[in-house]
């Protein structure tokens, strides 16, 4: 098992207390993901290092934290030459390496989260992917699936922007086609990884990173899933919160309309999530009987791994806001399915993060020395037991606030400017997270703030200016560029007893 074939299933914005019994959230109905949590090496207390989408894969991919930020605009860009990726580095090593991903974000113009992935596939169509377009006529029917009878107003010349807008009506075009399950993006995206691993298993070993986007808002699953949980909603189908539409597209709820605060709507709409989870459960169902089909099982070890949370009303409203650097924002699902059965139903609740997982899967893959460049650590001596623990505490950036988490406290503050509400909380007397007694432990805000200030290098606030369209983060002037890397793989085979996908001296063995 030195050369164990790794598959990722990483999903977005879901959260890490659904997944398996006595959670919040374990009414969703997963019982793909419950099975394969049962079977697995369960990291209960992994925490997103920078919150966001790109700044979680630039971790997992470069092993590298990625707060306090260095490169563009609080982390929102492309991983920099210098930091070499896991795929390059399993690639060099002789492993086929593929990405299927339908999150946008990783195939904008100014990213390239594709580094080092022999093999990747774009799914369109997720989110305000740029992929299809036309008229308002061709959408407005499909409008009023979300917002009823509302109809948004051009803004005039000198309104803030068009941007909520522009990307909601981007998303309709993208799914106005949409009639069965299979033309959804994520169901898209297990398809073409079910295909990807018929192709690739007479290439073992292989390394496969699934990006799949879902649950990320719009909540809007094929609308049987959302019946399950709610089929007395006469609204409509896909009801959304108006506001979405400006300034912004985000889920962010706040104030006292009752259009989005009543019960009625609360319920539904968490269950348009609940219906997104479920779908998702579905497809990786699929995926997973593919492995045992192709008995795979006893050299693959899966992991699921999930770079945030969402709200859902916990507190204060909808979505993932900076103000709320609570658990069901900040926590993520880390398992590990490892061939070996002593690694199986196991709990590890030492703290870990995101770019932990780089070197994890390295040392999973047979080579535990990590690149000097990667300041993460092999979660895997914590399954083993040759190490009790990381790090003492986990440090959570999300924009322009941080927090600091422990076993006994979380504190929360700007770091880029003076914040006028920082929080602290008493883990043991609220888990919940509900009472801010910054005011009642000084000296614990002094000790957690110096934690920060020290890992900035200067006090706090630290004003920061970096350009969201810098030179490094290219913004809409950088194309989008395709690299083959089949002559590094099929090089660093060359040299194999049995390279499998050279020619050589059968299908079945190894190096």
């Amino acid at each position: 098992m030195s050369h164990l074939n790794i598959v990722v299933i990483c999903l977005d914005t879901f959260r890490a207390d659904i997944v398996g019994p006595d959670q919040k959230f374990s009414s969703i109905a997963t019982p793909a993901l419950d099975a394969l949590a049962a079977e697995s090496v369960r990291f209960n207390r992994c925490f997103t290092e920078p919150g966001q989408t790109i700044q979680v894969r630039n971790g997992c991919f470069t092993g590298r934290r990625g707060f306090p930020y260095a490169h563009g605009y609080y982390g929102w860009h492309e991983i920099p030459d210098e930091y070499p990726t896991i795929a390059e580095i399993l690639l060099e090593h002789g492993y086929a390496t593929g990405l299927i991903a339908d999150t946008p974000h990783l195939f904008k113009p100014n990213m390239n989260q594709h580094r080092g992935f022999m093999t990747w596939e774009h799914i369109r169509g997720a989110g305000g992917d740029g992929w299809r377009s036309g008229s308002w006529e061709l959408i407005r029917d499909l409008f009023k699936d979300y917002f009823g009878a509302y109809e948004p107003a051009v803004p005039e010349a000198s309104a803030q922007s068009l941007s909520g807008e522009s990307a909601f009506l981007q998303h309709l075009h993208n799914i106005r086609d949409r009639r069965e399950e299979a033309d959804w993006p994520g169901a898209q995206v297990f398809a073409s990884a079910r295909r990807w691993l018929r192709d690739n298993a007479g290439n073992a070993p292989f390394f496969l990173w699934i990006d799949c986007f879902e649950p990320h808002e719009v909540f809007d699953p094929p609308l049987d899933y959302v019946r399950r949980y709610n089929d007395t909603w006469e609204g409509p189908i896909y009801q959304q919160p108006r506001h979405i539409l400006h300034p912004s597209f985000s889920s962010d709820m706040q104030g006292a309309d009752l259009d989005v605060t009543s019960a009625a709507f609360i319920d539904y709409y968490t269950s348009c999530y609940k219906g997104e989870v479920t779908f998702t459960d579905s497809q990786i169902g699929m995926l997973l009987d593919e492995l045992e089909q192709m008995k795979l099982r006893d050299d693959t070890a899966v992991i699921f791994f999930t770079d945030h949370g969402t709200e859902l009303a916990d507190h204060t409203g909808w979505g993932k806001r900076n103000t709320e650097l609570h658990p069901f924002n900040t926590q993520q699902n880390l398992t590990i399915r490892h061939p070996d059965a002593r690694y199986r139903d196991l709990d590890v609740d030492a703290w870990v993060q995101n770019y932990d997982l780089g070197p994890t899967i390295l040392d999973l893959a047979g080579l535990s020395e990590a690149p000097p460049s990667m300041n993460g650590h092999s979660v895997w001596p914590l399954a083993t037991g040759e190490r009790e623990s990381l790090r003492a505490y986990v440090t959570t950036a999300w924009a322009g606030r941080v927090s600091v988490r422990d076993e006994r406290w979380v504190y929360a503050t700007g770091w880029d400017f003076e914040d006028p509400k920082p929080e602290l909380y008493d883990l043991r007397a609220d888990p919940d997270e509900l009472h801010n007694v910054y005011d009642l432990h000084p000296e614990i805000v002094g000790d957690r703030r110096s934690r920060i200030e020290e890992l900035l290098g200067t006090p706090i606030p630290q004003p920061y200016s970096q350009d969201r369209f810098g030179p490094t983060v290219g913004g809409l002037r950088k194309p989008l560029y395709a690299t083959s890397y089949a002559p590094v793989f099929y090089g660093s085979r060359q040299g194999w007893d049995n390279p499998r996908a050279l020619p050589g001296q059968g299908a079945a063995g190894a190096k």
